[in-house]
């Protein structure tokens, strides 16, 4: 679909049900005002949510967003590298159910035990990184350096964005990293429910650009 079907099918789409997509308009200019965290701050988190969320128009919105914020381009890659290591963050931590349910079932035991979400992973995830080998070396050597403050401070990386991007994710246990990370650099729980308000739009934005496809399958 190009551009110009695009928007005439959204356009159709946001008049066929105001009583609908008024709210949800309000809602998403509210979460985006000025807040804890800056409108700056936010459409980059925005950006990083858009990665997860593999919604091409939203990526290119938001990126227009930041830009008008004055984000550079630096600051857009940053924010793409933590999507990308939330991205990576899921598989890595869900690494230690394959692992456990291995070990389980090869000693013949039954893998109906634990708790799934505050389970202790760390005996898994120390398998993995020693099984691993040197592919755990280069991954590490990732992890540590794309949290550190750069063009982004720490604390909006991890704290903030990591944790958006994280909730998108599905990833538990990276949300857990994120919110003890995010206490360490000073991250208050009012800019924690900012961010993850970005994560709800973010995700609802997803859906939204699918609207169009909707309307014209429809006609």
């Amino acid at each position: 679909m190009d551009n110009n079907d695009f928007e005439k099918y959204m356009e159709k789409f946001e008049s066929l049900v105001p009583e609908l997509h008024n709210p949800w308009t309000e809602y998403k200019e509210e979460v985006f005002k000025e807040g804890l965290i800056s409108v700056k701050d936010k459409r980059l988190i925005a950006v990083s949510c858009a990665q997860i969320t593999g919604c091409d128009h939203c990526i290119e919105e938001q990126t227009k967003h930041a830009k008008a914020e004055g984000a550079t381009d630096e600051e857009l890659a940053e924010s793409v590298y933590i999507a990308i290591r939330l991205a990576m963050g899921q598989p890595y931590a869900f690494s230690s159910i394959a692992l456990e349910n291995y070990d389980l079932m090869k000693a013949k035991e039954s893998v109906f035990k634990g708790y799934f979400i505050s389970k202790n992973i760390t005996p898994q995830i120390q398998d993995f990184h020693a099984v691993s080998g040197e592919k755990h070396k280069k991954f590490s050597a990732f992890h540590e350096i794309v949290y550190e403050d750069g063009h982004l401070s720490k604390k909006l990386k991890k704290g903030l964005m990591g944790l958006a991007t994280a909730i998108l994710a599905k990833c538990p246990w990276c949300i857990r990293s994120c919110v003890r990370d995010g206490l360490t650099e000073g991250v208050v729980k009012e800019e924690i429910v900012e961010a993850i308000n970005i994560a709800m739009v973010m995700n609802g934005c997803a859906a939204v650009s699918h609207a169009a496809a909707t309307m014209k399958a429809a006609e």
